[in-house]
């Protein structure tokens, strides 16, 4: 699903946008997925946002984030060459590139630093692979353009061997995908022990087919919180662990209640959901609801835990006012995000931030359902198009499954979490030197939250779904349809379009 910084909307802004307050701009560093809020407030500071962004992995051009990627991929690749050099991955990868003189195409968004990090990559295995090199080729500014550059480029019989993509629907170019499931078998790699559940899920087909490997990185939601206002209003930090049972949405409402001093312009929540609440179909999550069912092929936008979680972020805004609102955000004054203002106890984020001027932490979303599976996480994959190089191909994606490769690639996208299993340290390490914050929430969230939509992503009637609940949403937001009819009339329209080819 698209908007606040993915999908389409990173897609569409900007690429000499630059970064504000002194670089301090929440990024999205998630794919196919959208942190809509669907209020007054939110469209006001994604619009900021989006304006200021171009893609996830760092929309433009600023020194701090280029040196920190160049700084990364110089004191990273030592290591992880020497390991991969020895592992049996990278032996075998070496022996099925075979042909001398292939130039591999490898096409992703080009966004400040990401290409740099990824490069470095791929000159090692062509260091591991003689003979075999990857030239990176620019997908645009964000993902919208470079589906529309990838289908061009399909239409003309020139395709790039392998590329990465953030909207997490394959279906309108499945034919020119090579179906990875076989190869996978045949290397005797189980993608349930390779990748983390439920990030090669996502991938996965009815069928059990794998059409992509995700080797980028995990987009999670995790709470963002103020320490500095939470220990003023004397509240203690919320927890870490998402297994916490008293970490509630009921506490949270009462932490963002004392947290808020309207006339002082601070608020105890900044009005983000997540990483995909186009329609609002992330805050089912927070009650132990997701709003698709991946097996009985039915929306779930109508059952009781998703009608609660939509009124009860709507209730934050409008009925015990610990949100701001669209004038409070312009009277604040963040570039960016607002949490970065300092004036916001608690925001879900799911990207990157560059350190600010104030303490702040990561803990796990509230829940108030079973269990928490609250928030939602996306794995940001690499397909393999159907090409004469498609072996090649293969062999670069079977050296990246190696833990010590595939550290390295969360970078790209400053992702703090890799979707391949013994592979996340390093990406956690240097998030943190970075931000200065232990992204161990974001890891541990990985654990429990389920993939963006729940599956509905990879169908093709996602995009006219989601342009649907992007333009309906706002009768529910206004005030002029009840939660509950927004569930039903959601529920009704996910259900006869999803499934339908365009």
């Amino acid at each position: 699903m698209n908007h606040l910084l993915t999908r389409r909307v990173w897609l569409s802004a900007s690429a000499t946008a630059t970064w504000g307050i002194v670089g301090t701009a929440l990024l999205a560093a998630c794919g196919g997925t959208s942190a809509t809020t669907s209020t007054a407030a939110s469209t006001t500071s994604s619009a900021a946002i989006s304006a200021q962004s171009s893609t996830a992995s760092g929309a433009t051009k600023t020194s701090a984030v280029s040196s920190g990627a160049s700084a990364v991929s110089s004191a990273t690749t030592a290591a992880a060459v020497s390991s991969a050099a020895s592992s049996a991955a990278a032996t075998a990868s070496s022996s099925a590139a075979g042909q001398k003189g292939v130039v591999l195409t490898y096409m992703s968004p080009d966004s400040q630093g990401r290409h740099e990090v990824e490069q470095a990559i791929y000159d090692d295995f062509a260091k591991a692979n003689p003979g075999v090199s990857v030239q990176i080729v620019s997908g645009g500014t964000g993902w919208s353009t470079l589906e529309t550059k990838l289908k061009a480029m399909i239409a003309g019989a020139t395709p790039p061997d392998l590329y990465q993509d953030a909207s997490g629907n394959w279906a309108d170019v499945q034919s020119s995908l090579v179906e990875l499931s076989p190869l996978l078998a045949r290397a005797k790699l189980d993608p349930k022990q390779v990748f983390a559940l439920p990030a090669i899920q996502t991938f996965t087909d009815q069928a059990g087919k794998i059409w992509a490997l995700p080797l980028v990185g995990i987009s999670q939601d995790a709470l963002a919180f103020n320490q500095g206002l939470f220990d003023s209003a004397a509240l203690p930090h919320p927890p870490v662990d998402p297994n916490d049972a008293s970490w509630t949405m009921d506490q949270f409402l009462e932490y963002a209640q004392k947290l808020t001093k309207a006339d002082q312009l601070q608020f105890g929540f900044g009005g983000t959901v997540g990483g995909d609440d186009d329609g609002g179909i992330e805050r089912p999550t927070y009650f132990g609801q997701g709003p698709w069912d991946d097996q009985a092929q039915r929306a779930q936008m109508d059952q009781p835990g998703a009608v609660q979680g939509l009124q009860f972020f709507k209730d934050l805004r409008d009925k015990y006012h610990v949100q701001p609102t669209a004038d409070q955000v312009k009277a604040i004054g963040a570039h960016g995000d607002v949490f970065t203002s300092g004036k916001i106890g608690m925001q879900v984020v799911y990207g990157y931030i560059l350190k600010l001027n104030f303490n702040w932490g990561l803990a796990a979303l509230p829940h108030s359902g079973a269990q928490n599976i609250s928030g939602r996480q996306f794995a940001q994959p690499i397909f393999s198009v159907k090409t004469p190089h498609a072996d090649q191909g293969w062999a670069l994606l079977q050296w990246l499954t190696t833990p010590a490769n595939a550290a390295r690639f969360p970078l790209s996208g400053h992702y703090a979490v890799s979707p391949v299993n013994g592979a996340s340290d390093l990406a956690m390490q240097t998030y943190k030197e970075q931000v200065g914050v232990d992204p161990q929430a974001f890891l541990l969230m990985s654990q429990h939250s389920h993939v963006a939509a729940w599956g509905m992503l990879k169908y093709p009637g996602s995009s006219k779904v989601d342009d649907w609940l992007i333009k309906n949403f706002k009768a529910f937001d206004q005030g002029t349809q009840s939660a509950a009819d927004y569930g039903k009339a959601a529920t009704a329209y996910i259900d006869a379009n999803l499934l339908q080819a365009l």
